[in-house]
């Protein structure tokens, strides 16, 4: 397995919305996803980041509204097919794309990969696939980013039996082995969406890296425990369930086992990703 992080476009918010008690300086937060390149099942990604899909998706009212509260830059370089072709691949080199959940910033580009296959926890989709615009609008989804093929691509962990995940992803205990090799374990991380996924990802140098999606925008909420705003909180799945899970991210973060926690949204987490991997975890 190798393993890449990439930005697709970034987005604007107060610092005070996402970490409570802080400043209202705005903050640029990346949109992150991954590129998992893996011996037998070639090349996945971790959500998608933004796309130009997100700036049509947005044109129309009441859709235009999420552009106008969350001030979004993504230019066509930024795009993951685009990254993806600078590394040497098309976009028909995608095997899998791992969904973390449906909110815009997660699936924007999701169209721009025409044979992956889509892998989610089943929950996630359920709670979105029959919502009206306003309805989805409310929780961070757009429609028109769920490409019209993708119940045809669809490969949720449905009926996957878990299995015991490793002693240092503790106090995370169970997962799916998505490859079946150890290399890589699907586990939910409800709170934030309704079904979320976060992703163990198993270097082949053996390092873990946890892909933990929008459990926590920031490294500061599971290093220092920081919760966000409460009006953040108005637009959670189920905030008890959200601090839970932060709970468990600090915990991992405390026992100090050595796997790199990478939230979808952290600017310092991507800079350090970016200063510290080596060549060997670039893809080629």
């Amino acid at each position: 397995m190798k393993l890449q992080v990439l930005e697709a476009g970034s987005c604007v918010h107060p610092e005070h919305i996402v970490l409570q008690n802080r400043s209202l300086t705005p903050l640029r937060f990346p949109a992150l996803y991954a590129v998992i390149e893996h011996a037998n099942h070639g090349l996945c990604l971790f959500d998608t980041g933004y796309s130009s899909h997100f700036v049509d998706a947005t044109r129309p009212f009441p859709e235009r509204l999420y552009a106008w509260i969350t001030p979004v830059n993504i230019s066509p370089e930024q795009t993951a097919v685009r990254q993806l072709a600078r590394l040497g691949y098309s976009a028909s080199d995608v095997r899998h794309v791992f969904i973390s959940h449906f909110h815009a910033d997660h699936i924007s580009a999701l169209s721009d990969f025409p044979v992956a296959r889509f892998r989610y926890l089943p929950a996630a989709y359920a709670a979105v696939r029959t919502l009206g615009r306003f309805q989805a609008l409310r929780r961070g989804v757009l429609p028109a980013l769920i490409p019209r093929d993708f119940e045809a691509r669809a490969e949720p962990f449905g009926d996957t039996r878990p299995v015991q995940l490793p002693l240092e992803c503790a106090p995370f205990d169970t997962g799916v082995d998505v490859f079946g090799d150890g290399s890589c374990f699907a586990v939910e991380l409800p709170g934030h969406a309704r079904g979320q996924l976060g992703l163990f990802v198993r270097h082949q140098d053996d390092r873990l890296f946890f892909l933990v999606a929008d459990a926590c925008w920031t490294r500061a909420g599971y290093e220092q425990r920081v919760r966000p705003h409460r009006v953040t909180g108005l637009l959670f799945d189920d905030t008890r369930q959200y601090h839970a899970t932060l709970d468990r991210l600090a915990s991992l973060h405390q026992r100090a086992t050595g796997v790199v926690i990478v939230p979808s949204h952290c600017q310092k987490t991507f800079e350090q990703l970016q200063k510290h991997l080596d060549a060997s975890l670039r893809c080629p």
